[in-house]
């Protein structure tokens, strides 16, 4: 859940004033079939119809690839859309805000997500890019072994590219974001195929072309493949690539820890603890860890200039992965969340500015019990 971008969110314009609509049209493509399961009102169907329009003339310029031979089932009903994974034999989500795609269909379960986030389909734009993928080829095959992390890398890059294109963060803003989060845990991509995949593809199309990303899915996504799109060997890759790392993100040397304590005192075991930077209005992870029977927590992180931000996960039977945002710590001590939801536009309390330093000794009080938050907010 937290691997990925923290809130990306922008009012979608509408049909009448939207450029993106008459560009879309110069495709001269059919629109993709929709399927609305749950309670997205009229006005969020529009909205997600439209995000596809826009990212599809976004990769289309970008990759030189376009189709809508798909449908799109877009849900705030889990059951109901593991229903139609189901006939897909496509598995089964096991999360409340994210997505998934098969041959011929994109699956979105919104119920999770933050309002922004589920007007504009969550993921969408990435799952596209994955029916994009499965057009070019075999993409269960690239999956496997040691480039499978260019399916999802690659799927995080044009879903960046679209945003960056729609005003919403710039291409910037989300390697600087996304370079914290490599400075403070994975090394490889095999590690994090989603963010250190997406900085991955970023610096090969640098130097080749987005279009030498869909090329590599084109001609096999192989070893092979791979030195005939990107103009280097797998191996001159993997060390190139470590030692832009060493330029642009080198590991974190400081730490963060302390204590989290319940309204009550009582020190609450397994809360999600991360260090959050906010670059261009969207939170960033920049480390993470997670509370001890103790309730203590420690873990590398910047030297300054973020907050911490504390979640605690809802018990479920079922297995669905789902989050309370309890609220975050800075400078000037604890801001409770009221509705729970991690929101994008949120200033959230001022970020530690004292200086490059540890600090090992802060101690988190949440302004209710856990069992009050789960209960006030972790959907049964």
């Amino acid at each position: 859940m937290f691997g990925f971008v923290l809130g990306l969110v922008l009012a979608f314009g509408s049909s009448e004033t939207d450029p993106w609509e008459e560009r879309w049209a110069e495709l001269g493509i059919p629109e993709a079939e929709f399927v609305f399961l749950g309670d997205l009102t009229v006005e969020e169907q529009g909205s997600i119809r439209r995000e596809l329009r826009a990212a599809q003339v976004v990769l289309a310029e970008h990759f030189g690839a376009v189709t809508s031979d798909f449908t799109v089932y877009a849900s705030t009903d889990l059951d109901a859309l593991n229903e139609q994974l189901a006939e897909f034999n496509a598995g089964k989500i096991g999360f409340t805000c994210g997505g998934r795609a098969s041959r011929g269909a994109v699956f979105l379960i919104l119920r999770g997500c933050e309002d922004g986030t589920r007007s504009l389909g969550g993921p969408l734009a990435h799952e596209y890019f994955h029916i994009l993928q499965y057009e070019a080829g075999d993409v269960l095959s690239w999956r496997q072994g040691e480039l499978g992390w260019t399916v999802e890398g690659s799927a995080e890059y044009a879903q960046a590219l679209v945003i960056d294109a729609l005003g919403r963060i710039s291409l910037d803003g989300i390697r600087e974001g996304l370079r914290l989060s490599w400075a403070a845990g994975a090394g490889r991509v095999e590690d994090d195929p989603y963010g250190v995949g997406f900085l991955a593809i970023d610096w090969l199309a640098e130097g080749r072309g987005a279009e030498a990303v869909m090329e590599f899915f084109h001609l096999g996504g192989h070893r092979t493949a791979f030195e005939s799109a990107f103009g280097m060997p797998l191996g001159v890759f993997r060390s190139s690539f470590d030692a832009y790392r060493r330029v642009v993100a080198p590991p974190f040397e400081w730490h963060v820890g302390g204590t989290i304590l319940s309204e009550d005192s009582v020190p609450i075991e397994g809360v999600h603890v991360f260090a959050l930077v906010r670059i261009e209005g969207t939170a960033w992870t920049a480390g993470r860890g997670e509370t001890d029977r103790e309730g203590a927590f420690e873990f590398t992180a910047p030297g300054s200039g973020y907050t911490l931000g504390v979640w605690i996960q809802c018990p479920r039977e079922d297995g669905v992965l789902d989050y309370v945002h309890a609220g975050e710590q800075g400078a000037d001590g604890f801001v409770a969340d009221v509705d729970g939801l991690f929101g994008r536009g949120v200033r959230g309390p001022n970020p530690f500015m004292d200086g490059e330093r540890d600090r090992k000794d802060i101690v988190i009080k949440l302004t209710e019990t856990q069992e009050s938050l789960i209960a006030k907010h972790c959907q049964q």
